[in-house]
Protein backbone atom coordinates (compact mmCIF):
# COMPACT_ATOMS: atom_id res chain seq x y z
CA UNK A 1 0.00 0.00 0.00
CA UNK A 2 1.45 3.56 -0.85
CA UNK A 3 1.07 6.41 1.43
CA UNK A 4 1.08 9.00 -0.73
CA UNK A 5 -1.75 11.64 -0.42
CA UNK A 6 -3.71 13.73 -3.25
CA UNK A 7 -6.00 16.22 -1.90
CA UNK A 8 -7.79 13.44 0.05
CA UNK A 9 -7.18 10.67 -1.95
CA UNK A 10 -5.15 7.84 -1.04
CA UNK A 11 -3.75 5.66 -3.13
CA UNK A 12 -5.32 2.46 -2.12
CA UNK A 13 -3.90 -0.79 -3.74
CA UNK A 14 -1.62 -0.93 -6.82
CA UNK A 15 -3.54 -3.60 -8.62
CA UNK A 16 -7.34 -4.23 -8.98
CA UNK A 17 -7.64 -8.35 -8.63
CA UNK A 18 -10.32 -8.79 -11.39
CA UNK A 19 -13.02 -11.76 -11.07
CA UNK A 20 -13.22 -14.54 -12.92
CA UNK A 21 -16.00 -14.37 -15.78
CA UNK A 22 -17.22 -10.60 -15.32
CA UNK A 23 -16.60 -7.28 -13.32
CA UNK A 24 -20.07 -6.06 -11.58
CA UNK A 25 -19.36 -2.72 -12.16
CA UNK A 26 -19.38 -2.76 -15.95
CA UNK A 27 -22.21 -6.46 -15.64
CA UNK A 28 -21.38 -8.50 -18.47
CA UNK A 29 -17.79 -6.69 -19.51
CA UNK A 30 -14.79 -8.22 -18.13
CA UNK A 31 -12.14 -6.00 -16.80
CA UNK A 32 -8.56 -6.36 -16.66
CA UNK A 33 -6.38 -6.21 -13.97
CA UNK A 34 -4.19 -3.08 -14.95
CA UNK A 35 -5.76 -0.30 -12.86
CA UNK A 36 -4.62 1.52 -9.54
CA UNK A 37 -7.36 2.54 -7.15
CA UNK A 38 -7.24 6.23 -5.48
CA UNK A 39 -10.03 6.92 -2.60
CA UNK A 40 -11.89 9.56 -2.26
CA UNK A 41 -14.40 10.64 -0.02
CA UNK A 42 -17.30 10.51 -2.95
CA UNK A 43 -15.10 8.79 -5.63
CA UNK A 44 -12.95 5.96 -6.01
CA UNK A 45 -11.29 6.55 -8.90
CA UNK A 46 -9.75 3.56 -11.06
CA UNK A 47 -6.49 4.79 -13.51
CA UNK A 48 -4.00 3.40 -15.45
CA UNK A 49 -0.46 3.00 -13.86
CA UNK A 50 1.07 6.49 -15.12
CA UNK A 51 -1.35 7.31 -17.31
CA UNK A 52 -2.76 10.87 -17.81
CA UNK A 53 -5.46 10.11 -15.62
CA UNK A 54 -3.34 9.26 -12.84
CA UNK A 55 -0.64 12.33 -13.14
CA UNK A 56 -3.62 14.54 -12.81
CA UNK A 57 -5.78 12.48 -10.09
CA UNK A 58 -6.70 15.05 -7.42
CA UNK A 59 -7.64 17.47 -10.17
CA UNK A 60 -10.40 15.28 -11.32
CA UNK A 61 -10.99 13.94 -7.80
CA UNK A 62 -12.01 17.33 -6.87
CA UNK A 63 -14.06 18.37 -9.63
CA UNK A 64 -16.05 14.90 -9.78
CA UNK A 65 -16.61 15.33 -5.48
CA UNK A 66 -17.84 19.36 -5.85
CA UNK A 67 -20.37 17.63 -8.72
CA UNK A 68 -21.91 15.00 -6.56
CA UNK A 69 -22.06 17.57 -3.97
CA UNK A 70 -23.66 20.25 -5.99
CA UNK A 71 -25.70 17.47 -7.87
CA UNK A 72 -27.37 16.36 -4.83
CA UNK A 73 -27.74 19.26 -2.98
CA UNK A 74 -29.62 20.98 -6.27
CA UNK A 75 -32.01 18.03 -6.64
CA UNK A 76 -32.83 17.55 -2.69
CA UNK A 77 -31.71 13.97 -2.94
CA UNK A 78 -31.05 11.86 -0.17
CA UNK A 79 -28.47 10.12 -2.00
CA UNK A 80 -25.71 9.33 0.11
CA UNK A 81 -23.67 6.41 -2.04
CA UNK A 82 -20.24 6.31 -3.78
CA UNK A 83 -19.18 6.24 -7.08
CA UNK A 84 -16.20 4.58 -9.25
CA UNK A 85 -15.06 6.41 -12.08
CA UNK A 86 -12.88 4.23 -14.82
CA UNK A 87 -10.40 6.49 -16.58
CA UNK A 88 -9.88 5.18 -20.20
CA UNK A 89 -6.55 5.96 -22.50
CA UNK A 90 -8.62 6.28 -25.36
CA UNK A 91 -11.91 5.63 -26.76
CA UNK A 92 -10.72 2.31 -28.55
CA UNK A 93 -9.60 0.67 -25.34
CA UNK A 94 -13.35 1.44 -23.32
CA UNK A 95 -15.16 0.26 -26.92
CA UNK A 96 -15.96 3.37 -27.73
CA UNK A 97 -16.32 5.01 -31.12
CA UNK A 98 -14.31 8.05 -30.29
CA UNK A 99 -11.98 9.53 -27.31
CA UNK A 100 -14.64 12.10 -26.68
CA UNK A 101 -16.86 9.33 -24.70
CA UNK A 102 -18.28 7.91 -21.31
CA UNK A 103 -20.85 5.71 -20.26
CA UNK A 104 -22.49 4.99 -16.82
CA UNK A 105 -23.41 2.36 -14.57
CA UNK A 106 -25.91 3.52 -11.83
CA UNK A 107 -26.89 -0.51 -11.16
CA UNK A 108 -23.03 -0.18 -9.69
CA UNK A 109 -22.57 3.35 -9.01
CA UNK A 110 -19.71 3.14 -12.08
CA UNK A 111 -19.07 4.59 -15.07
CA UNK A 112 -16.32 4.97 -17.63
CA UNK A 113 -14.94 8.04 -19.61
CA UNK A 114 -11.86 8.51 -21.65
CA UNK A 115 -9.09 10.81 -20.18
CA UNK A 116 -7.31 12.51 -22.80
CA UNK A 117 -4.93 15.82 -22.83
CA UNK A 118 -5.77 18.53 -22.68
CA UNK A 119 -6.96 19.00 -19.17
CA UNK A 120 -10.06 21.32 -19.14
CA UNK A 121 -13.62 22.10 -19.66
CA UNK A 122 -14.05 19.17 -21.78
CA UNK A 123 -12.88 16.76 -19.84
CA UNK A 124 -14.68 18.27 -16.52
CA UNK A 125 -17.19 18.06 -18.41
CA UNK A 126 -17.38 14.92 -20.32
CA UNK A 127 -16.70 13.06 -16.62
CA UNK A 128 -18.99 15.29 -14.86
CA UNK A 129 -21.99 14.56 -17.15
CA UNK A 130 -21.72 10.60 -17.01
CA UNK A 131 -21.02 11.00 -12.99
CA UNK A 132 -24.28 12.93 -12.77
CA UNK A 133 -26.10 9.89 -14.64
CA UNK A 134 -25.06 7.66 -11.85
CA UNK A 135 -26.17 10.32 -9.17
CA UNK A 136 -29.84 11.30 -10.59
CA UNK A 137 -30.95 7.62 -11.49
CA UNK A 138 -29.64 6.07 -8.30
CA UNK A 139 -31.03 9.39 -6.33
CA UNK A 140 -34.63 9.70 -8.66
CA UNK A 141 -34.99 6.37 -10.73
CA UNK A 142 -34.75 6.30 -14.17
CA UNK A 143 -36.35 9.10 -16.20
CA UNK A 144 -39.26 9.36 -18.45
CA UNK A 145 -37.77 10.65 -21.66
CA UNK A 146 -34.30 10.85 -23.34
CA UNK A 147 -35.15 15.06 -22.58
CA UNK A 148 -34.48 14.08 -19.33
CA UNK A 149 -31.92 11.58 -19.31
CA UNK A 150 -29.25 13.20 -21.73
CA UNK A 151 -30.45 16.56 -20.65
CA UNK A 152 -30.62 16.91 -16.81
CA UNK A 153 -27.17 15.69 -16.77
CA UNK A 154 -25.47 18.07 -18.52
CA UNK A 155 -28.09 21.15 -16.64
CA UNK A 156 -26.83 19.92 -13.15
CA UNK A 157 -22.99 21.06 -14.02
CA UNK A 158 -21.56 22.65 -11.67
CA UNK A 159 -19.21 25.30 -12.54
CA UNK A 160 -16.58 25.53 -9.84
CA UNK A 161 -14.15 24.27 -12.02
CA UNK A 162 -15.08 24.96 -15.36
CA UNK A 163 -17.64 27.27 -17.67
CA UNK A 164 -19.08 24.48 -19.45
CA UNK A 165 -22.59 24.58 -17.56
CA UNK A 166 -24.96 27.75 -17.54
CA UNK A 167 -22.33 30.21 -18.93
CA UNK A 168 -22.06 28.02 -21.15
CA UNK A 169 -25.37 26.74 -22.44
CA UNK A 170 -27.58 29.80 -22.10
CA UNK A 171 -25.25 32.05 -25.04
CA UNK A 172 -24.99 29.08 -26.59
CA UNK A 173 -29.04 28.87 -27.13
CA UNK A 174 -28.70 32.85 -28.21
CA UNK A 175 -26.49 32.05 -30.91
CA UNK A 176 -28.32 28.86 -31.93
CA UNK A 177 -31.67 30.35 -31.83
CA UNK A 178 -32.69 29.56 -35.44
CA UNK A 179 -31.83 26.24 -35.45
CA UNK A 180 -32.94 25.00 -31.76
CA UNK A 181 -35.97 22.34 -32.18
CA UNK A 182 -39.41 22.84 -30.08
CA UNK A 183 -38.79 21.63 -26.29
CA UNK A 184 -42.11 19.77 -27.15
CA UNK A 185 -40.41 17.93 -30.29
CA UNK A 186 -37.40 16.93 -28.00
CA UNK A 187 -39.38 15.72 -25.04
CA UNK A 188 -40.87 13.53 -27.68
CA UNK A 189 -38.81 10.47 -27.87
CA UNK A 190 -39.44 9.53 -31.53
CA UNK A 191 -38.45 13.54 -32.30
CA UNK A 192 -35.35 13.08 -29.78
CA UNK A 193 -34.42 10.59 -31.91
CA UNK A 194 -34.47 12.59 -35.35
CA UNK A 195 -32.57 15.63 -33.70
CA UNK A 196 -29.05 16.09 -33.93
CA UNK A 197 -27.19 14.75 -31.21
CA UNK A 198 -25.58 17.62 -30.01
CA UNK A 199 -28.55 19.96 -30.64
CA UNK A 200 -31.05 17.72 -28.31
CA UNK A 201 -27.80 17.82 -25.46
CA UNK A 202 -27.18 21.10 -25.70
CA UNK A 203 -30.90 22.48 -26.24
CA UNK A 204 -32.37 20.37 -23.29
CA UNK A 205 -29.70 20.71 -21.06
CA UNK A 206 -30.16 24.70 -21.20
CA UNK A 207 -33.92 24.57 -20.80
CA UNK A 208 -33.61 22.42 -17.83
CA UNK A 209 -31.00 24.60 -16.53
CA UNK A 210 -32.63 27.34 -16.58
CA UNK A 211 -36.36 25.38 -15.22
CA UNK A 212 -34.35 24.83 -12.50
CA UNK A 213 -33.00 28.44 -11.57
CA UNK A 214 -36.49 30.06 -12.13
CA UNK A 215 -38.56 27.24 -10.39
CA UNK A 216 -36.68 25.70 -7.92
CA UNK A 217 -36.16 21.81 -8.37
CA UNK A 218 -39.35 20.62 -6.65
CA UNK A 219 -41.06 21.11 -9.82
CA UNK A 220 -38.87 19.08 -12.17
CA UNK A 221 -38.63 15.74 -9.95
CA UNK A 222 -42.59 15.66 -10.52
CA UNK A 223 -41.93 15.86 -14.37
CA UNK A 224 -38.41 13.94 -14.47
CA UNK A 225 -40.18 10.26 -14.18
CA UNK A 226 -42.82 10.84 -16.88
CA UNK A 227 -42.93 9.45 -20.26
CA UNK A 228 -43.57 11.52 -23.19
CA UNK A 229 -47.22 11.47 -23.47
CA UNK A 230 -47.48 12.66 -19.72
CA UNK A 231 -45.08 15.11 -19.28
CA UNK A 232 -46.45 17.36 -22.07
CA UNK A 233 -50.15 16.80 -20.57
CA UNK A 234 -48.82 17.60 -17.07
CA UNK A 235 -46.36 20.58 -17.51
CA UNK A 236 -49.24 23.09 -17.42
CA UNK A 237 -50.35 21.62 -14.15
CA UNK A 238 -47.37 21.22 -12.57
CA UNK A 239 -45.93 24.76 -13.76
CA UNK A 240 -49.54 26.59 -14.05
CA UNK A 241 -48.46 27.87 -17.54
CA UNK A 242 -47.95 25.73 -20.92
CA UNK A 243 -45.08 24.67 -22.52
CA UNK A 244 -44.95 26.91 -25.26
CA UNK A 245 -44.70 29.64 -22.49
CA UNK A 246 -42.14 28.37 -20.98
CA UNK A 247 -40.44 27.83 -23.85
CA UNK A 248 -40.86 31.67 -24.64
CA UNK A 249 -39.65 32.80 -21.22
CA UNK A 250 -36.47 30.46 -21.28
CA UNK A 251 -35.40 31.99 -25.08
CA UNK A 252 -35.94 35.82 -23.50
CA UNK A 253 -33.54 34.97 -20.66
CA UNK A 254 -31.28 33.17 -23.03
CA UNK A 255 -31.55 36.46 -25.38
CA UNK A 256 -30.40 38.87 -22.14
CA UNK A 257 -28.47 36.68 -20.35
CA UNK A 258 -24.60 38.56 -19.45
CA UNK A 259 -23.16 35.80 -17.72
Amino acid sequence: MCGKRWVGLTLAAATVVAVSGCHTAFGPEPLDRDWRVYEGVRVSFFVRPGSFAEQNVARLSEVLEDQFTSTVATLRLAYAGHLHAYAYNSGAEAHFTSDAAGRAYPETESFRFVAVPPMGDNLFQLMSHEANHVVVIDGLGRAGTYFMTEGLASALLSETFHRSGRHFLFPWTRSHRAQLPRMATLIDDGGWGRTAQDTAYKSSASFLAWLIDTYGSDRLRQIYPLNSDQMLDRIASIYGRPLDALEAEWLVFCENFAG
